[in-house]
């Protein structure tokens, strides 16, 4: 039987190359545009964080449903405010150890501060190495920003320590 991490990164990296409307105003394929309106997604919202959610509610979907009312009260529009969600929320491990299947969240800082806005960038994990992982990311460009135009593949080196830029707060395990 495959896993619950096996489904979700099968999901993510089947929306490899979809792109939005420019301005985060849409999708250009309407299935996907469907997808991510019923998961929330509203014209003009930066998207990343809606993305992962809509990979964690079709694995579970395939996998074990008892989990979907936690995906939709934890997950959020924001990042780093999912983040903070998962880590006080009971049964669900967020930690600094990367898996394939589960979420990395990066915080935005600036001149050594976090965002006073709380910015961030999310992805799916889908293979992790000794220095680096490779990510399917939402709302991100072939340069690896955190405003994008589409759903692309990432390679990250592990960053828990910048000061300017995306700084990985850490990562959210699924629930088994």
């Amino acid at each position: 039987m495959e896993t619950i991490n096996g489904c979700i990164v099968s999901f993510a990296v089947e929306y490899i190359g979809q792109e939005e409307i420019k301005g985060n105003m849409g999708f250009k394929d309407e299935q996907f545009n469907k997808y991510m309106k019923d998961t929330g997604f509203k014209k003009g919202h930066a998207w990343c964080a809606y993305f992962a959610e809509l990979c964690y509610i079709q694995g579970y979907q395939d996998f074990d449903t008892s989990k979907l009312m936690d995906v939709a009260k934890y997950f959020s529009a924001g990042a780093v405010r999912t983040y903070r969600n998962f880590s006080k929320a009971e049964g669900w491990t967020v930690d600094k150890k990367p898996e394939a299947g589960c979420v990395v969240i990066w915080q935005k800082w600036v001149k050594g501060k976090p965002h006073p806005k709380g910015y961030g960038h999310a992805a799916i994990v889908v293979e992790v190495f000794d220095d680096h992982i490779i990510t399917v990311e939402g709302n991100t460009n072939k340069a690896g920003g955190r405003e994008g135009i589409g759903v692309f593949e990432k390679k990250r080196k592990f960053n828990f320590e910048s000061t300017s830029g995306l700084r990985m707060l850490g990562f959210i395990h699924p629930k088994k």
